[in-house]
This record gives structure tokens, C-alpha cells and sequence, in this order.
């Protein structure tokens, strides 16, 4: 029996890992931010309006599942099912890397099943920061993407046994930003980004940028689990939360689309990484856990008792659009306060 390709190996034992370190609990710092309750909401809870803006579509709510997976069998039947429940939810929703499919171009299934099974939605392919602008256009045709997302993950590839060493990506997402027909996102994959890497971004046109933040899925343990020589879980103390690299953007939120991601695991995370300035809030592992425990059903009322809850949070804090919860008074514990003076920020209040 032929040995399967190395690099779709990688893909399944993500998924085996990610789940295997999956915890209901998040290190993205969203405790330590509150928002105040208005005692006046002057509201109707069923004229809340959750939709908004992403990108360039209008879509009926501020989330969207994240890069996940792709490349394998399993990876099929998951973005089969992700695709499904976006078409259902009508948000947008992420293949993971396709790296796999321009070196191997039988993977192609795995891909495509998003936009087989969301057909109208808003899908967005998935590359890395070293693939040229002929390799994301390939990326995006094959999936009629609407958007491109290039992800940055220089930690996951030095925890990487097999991992890249060469990190010279800044020409390579400019020259995809400057060619490519799609919208081009920016992400990080779980470590969070800095004002200086928003500057950099900037610089070169960059327009949109997923901070995905410290605090879910954690590569640096994952790929530590599969390097059978070195721990380098420590590499993850480099990283910045989702909501310290909601801080760091501040200073760019009126020139760049901000989303976030990165340990979100509840409606109340949701809210507060609006409130922060995020445009839309991304999840990963919190769906692909629900995927992977329990049936495509389950999880669909999961997320519809997701979004119902995220209706309740808006009328506590008296927000009858996405809009109004960036006006609700919010608080910052000190740690969160020790770290904005450190990095000379202004928090909101």
C-alpha cells in the first residue's frame, strides 16, 4: 500500500490535534474586557439587526468560519459541512491552506466542496505568504472565491518538524495585493499581529487584516506534538491575544478593514471583539470541534443558539445594530491597562 503524501499526512493530523487540544475555555483575554449594561435599552429585541458589511456583500451576520481545513478525505467531509452551514447561516466561510492543492492538483475535491455547497455565498481561498500571485489567482479561480485570505505563520513553521526557514513574504503580498481580482485579507494563524506588522501591511496596500490572535487553536503545541525531537510550546509566549492585538490596531482601524479571530468561544467574545473594533469575527476551532464531537445538525442549532444569544447581549447594551456596540461603555482590567500604556495605547471607553 502506497504511503500517503507527507504533506496530506500534516493535514489530517492537524485535525486529529486540534480537536485533541480543543478546550472550552479561551486565553484570548475577553475576560478582561466588560461592557456596561444600559438599564434604558429603548429597543424592540425583534428589530435587532445583526447583518453588516464584509468586505464588499452584505451578509446577515458579524461571523464567519475561519481557515479550517482541506487536502484529505476528512478534510472533504468537513468543508462539505462547513459550506453547508454557512450557505445555511448565510455568513462567509474559509477554505484552509491550498498549498496541498497547487503542488498536488487531485486535492482539488476538497477544496471545491465550499463552493459546490454554497454556491451564492461568500467564499474566500486560503494561501501562504510565499505563494506568488499567479499561485493565489489559481487558488481563487478554482474555488470562484470571492475573497483571498494569505496567512502569516512564521512561529508554526519554526515549531514545524518539516517547517520553512526563509520568511520573505512582505514583495510576495504585495505583489498578490496589486494583481490579484479579488480582495486580498491578511491573517495570522493563532499568535496575533503588532502595530508595527499593520504598519508594514499598510505600506504595501494591504486594505484587510485578520489580527487571529493568542487564545484558541495553538500551532506551537500542535506542531510540537508532531516534531518528535524538539518542545517548542514555548514559542507561543511571542504571541499576542486576540484582544491585546485588537489594542494594537487602533491606531488603524479607520484605515483598514480589522477582523478577528482567535480563541472566540462564546457570544459575549463576539460582542466584545466588535466593541474593540473588529468589522467580523472569525471561528475555527470552536466549529470544528462541534463538527467533529457531534452530527452537521447539532451543530447547525448550536450556532443558531449562538446567534440568538448574540440578539440578547445587543439589547442588554441597548445596540440595535452591529454599529451601535462600538458606542457601549466598556472597561479594561489592569492588566489589559498595564499593557496599552506599555505600548503607548489609547483604549476606547
Amino acid at each position: 500500500m502506497p504511503k500517503q503524501d507527507a504533506q496530506i499526512q500534516r493535514k489530517v493530523e492537524h485535525l486529529f490535534l486540534a480537536e485533541k487540544y480543543f478546550t472550552d475555555e479561551s486565553y484570548a483575554d475577553f475576560d478582561s474586557v466588560r461592557l456596561l449594561h444600559n438599564a434604558l435599552p429603548e429597543l424592540s429585541f425583534n428589530n435587532i439587526d445583526l447583518s453588516t458589511q464584509f468586505i464588499n456583500q452584505k451578509m446577515s451576520l458579524p461571523i464567519y468560519f475561519n481557515a479550517i481545513t482541506g487536502g484529505s478525505k476528512q478534510s472533504t467531509k468537513f468543508n462539505t459541512e462547513l459550506a453547508k452551514l454557512a450557505h445555511k447561516l448565510d455568513i462567509p466561510v474559509s477554505s484552509g491552506s491550498m498549498g496541498v492543492f497547487l503542488r498536488l492538483p487531485e486535492t482539488k475535491a476538497s477544496f471545491t466542496t465550499l463552493r459546490e455547497n454554497d454556491p451564492d455565498g461568500f467564499v474566500i481561498a486560503n494561501v501562504s505568504a510565499k505563494a506568488n500571485a499567479s499561485q493565489a489567482q489559481q487558488a481563487v479561480d478554482a474555488l470562484s472565491a470571492n475573497a483571498l485570505q494569505i496567512h502569516l505563520n512564521a512561529i508554526q513553521e519554526l515549531a514545524m518538524p518539516e517547517g520553512d526557514q526563509e520568511f520573505f513574504w512582505l514583495d510576495n503580498i504585495k505583489q498578490i495585493v496589486a494583481k490579484l481580482t479579488v480582495p486580498v485579507i491578511v491573517k495570522e494563524v493563532g499568535f496575533g499581529l503588532s502595530r508595527n506588522n499593520l504598519e508594514d501591511l499598510y505600506k504595501i496596500g494591504v486594505k484587510y487584516v485578520d489580527i487571529s490572535g493568542f487564545g484558541g487553536t495553538d500551532f506551537a503545541q500542535i506542531e510540537s506534538s508532531r516534531n518528535h525531537e524538539l518542545d517548542l510550546t514555548y514559542l507561543d509566549q511571542f504571541s499576542l491575544s486576540t484582544v491585546e492585538s485588537l489594542l494594537e490596531s487602533i491606531p488603524y482601524q479607520e484605515k483598514m478593514t480589522i477582523f478577528a479571530s482567535g480563541g472566540v468561544r462564546t457570544p459575549m467574545d463576539v460582542i466584545k471583539a466588535i466593541r474593540l473594533g473588529a468589522s467580523a469575527v472569525g471561528m475555527s476551532g470552536l466549529v470544528l470541534h462541534h463538527l467533529q464531537k457531534y452530527s452537521l445538525s447539532e451543530t447547525e442549532i448550536f450556532f443558531t443558539e449562538f446567534v440568538k444569544q448574540l440578539k440578547l447581549i445587543m439589547a442588554a447594551i441597548g445596540a440595535k445594530s452591529i454599529q451601535d456596540i462600538k458606542k457601549a461603555p466598556i472597561l479594561f482590567d489592569e492588566n489589559l491597562v498595564n499593557y496599552a500604556k506599555q505600548r503607548h495605547i489609547i483604549l476606547p471607553s
